[in-house]
């Protein structure tokens, strides 16, 4: 039996910056995908060679009581954070932060991408850590493409990326507190992937770019399909002559309050005012971005 949609939806467009983003989750009709609470698309953006400009501050901005994560299609993004955390990853790969009890962090195009111009395409996702987890010292993780898993699917499919979870005997090195997944599937022309769900998690799909049949209903262009909590099949079509992209996406179901405000994500009202609080207060540190130059 295939899994129930239950809604399909093409985001809202939103400014980061001078950046273009698609904001998908949260929306009036999903709140949250297991402990994914936040999810924005960069769109595909080209950046014309520039003589490489050094990171300001302008842009850092603080969080508490998520990780966020950063999946890089094509581009590159450096990474700075108050707690000493530094990386640029490229295209394939990721950056994982967990804000924990408070971080000040700042993405931006690394200098060689600067340099050398090219298309920036990305998603960054919240995750929505558990009550007992929003008090731990934060944690950042670099992942380059090669630090991925991948698995071959059958009949000459495509390939799937096991980007956050595990599948089978492929797990991501990505920290996890509560079961959770995100899979990147690389569908090849004229082929089509069947994917068993498990009756106690969410899922969610997203299409960047090229239009997937996914359990008869077109998708793309950057839309996201939520499904119901029956059980059951999700079938992935590629009728194109290229390859497509699909994000397959969620997790356990997040059973604590939830309260969210501006950058931070917390489990009551007064733990978001004690958020604003201690990063007024200066509790969160600065950035130094001199100190991995």
């Amino acid at each position: 039996m295939e899994k129930a949609i239950v809604t399909k939806y093409g985001g809202i467009n939103s400014k980061v910056g001078e950046l273009l983003v698609n904001r998908l989750v949260p929306n009036r009709y999903i709140d949250a995908v297991g402990p994914f609470v936040f999810l924005d698309h960069l769109y595909p953006t080209v950046q014309k060679p520039k003589t490489p400009a050094a990171p300001n501050g302008q842009f850092a901005h603080p969080h508490r009581g998520i990780a966020t994560f950063s999946y890089i299609f094509s581009g590159a993004l450096e990474h700075f954070d108050s707690n000493g955390g530094h990386g640029i990853v490229e295209a394939g790969g990721a950056q994982w932060m967990n804000a924990g009890n408070g971080i000040i962090h700042d993405e931006h195009f690394s200098p060689d991408f600067q340099a050398r111009g090219g298309v920036m395409h990305g998603l960054q996702f919240w995750i929505n850590l558990p009550a007992k987890n929003k008090a731990e010292k934060s944690g950042y993780m670099a992942l380059q493409a090669s630090d991925i898993p991948e698995a071959l699917l059958p009949n000459d499919a495509g390939v799937m990326r096991i980007v956050i979870g595990a599948c089978g005997d492929n797990r991501s090195p990505v920290k996890t507190f509560t079961e959770q997944f995100i899979y990147h599937i690389r569908l090849n022309p004229k082929s089509s992937f069947t994917y068993e769900t498990k009756a106690h998690l969410e899922y969610a799909a997203f299409v960047p770019s090229d239009e997937a049949a996914i359990n008869g209903e077109t998708v793309g262009k950057s839309e996201i399909l939520a499904f119901g909590k029956d059980n059951g099949t999700i079938t992935f079509t590629n009728n194109n002559i290229t390859e497509i992209d699909i994000i397959l996406f969620g997790g356990e179901t997040y059973t604590e309050e939830i309260y969210a405000e501006g950058p931070f994500v917390m489990n009551s009202r007064l733990e978001i005012a004690h958020a604003y609080r201690d990063f007024f207060n200066g509790d969160y540190g600065t950035i130094n971005y001199t100190s991995s130059q």
